[in-house]
């Protein structure tokens, strides 16, 4: 069973998905939260994106091995010209100086749709070349899943249903 979440994020052109872990094994929540924002607001910064034009979805989780907290997210909202590997390594690099862990970030998949992606669906995830984010992202279909969802991300979704 799907969260029907996932039909407003399938809206949404997203541009980069990634996982954040923490060097700290224990951590206030808002502590980790924190360090969310920071990173986006330096992403904004970065990328002459205002805050609120920022489209994001973040899922915390235990990791299954070892049981440790870590994010996965996805991000929109950027120029098209910055949607490239160099971002990708800006935004690792970025959340180390923030002090996180190890960090992972990919540009997204367009060959799957953002539902395909982000619902663990037949054939898609049947392909080895797409690696373990498809696992990883699928984990946003679950319906244990909470996720925190940008203002912006809802706004786009209505002005995307008001145009068909």
């Amino acid at each position: 069973m799907e969260i029907p979440e996932i039909h407003v994020l399938n809206k949404v052109h997203w541009q980069f998905f990634g996982t954040l872990t923490f060097k700290k094994e224990k951590m206030l929540e808002r502590d980790r939260l924190n360090m969310w924002f920071a990173l986006l607001r330096q992403t904004g910064r970065q990328f002459h994106t205002p805050f609120h034009h920022l489209l994001w979805v973040l899922r915390q989780e235990q990791g299954e091995q070892f049981g440790r907290t870590h994010f996965h997210y996805l991000l929109a909202g950027l120029d098209r010209h910055v949607e490239n590997p160099t971002t990708c390594f800006w935004l690792m690099s970025r959340w180390e100086q923030l002090n996180g862990g190890y960090s992972r970030v990919h540009e997204f998949d367009p060959r799957l749709g953002a539902g395909s992606y982000l619902v663990k669906e037949g054939g898609a995830f049947n392909d080895h070349t797409l690696g373990g984010d498809h696992y990883e992202s699928a984990k946003f279909s679950s319906p244990d899943c909470e996720l925190m969802i940008a203002n912006s991300v809802w706004k786009v979704a209505r002005r995307t249903s008001e145009r068909r």
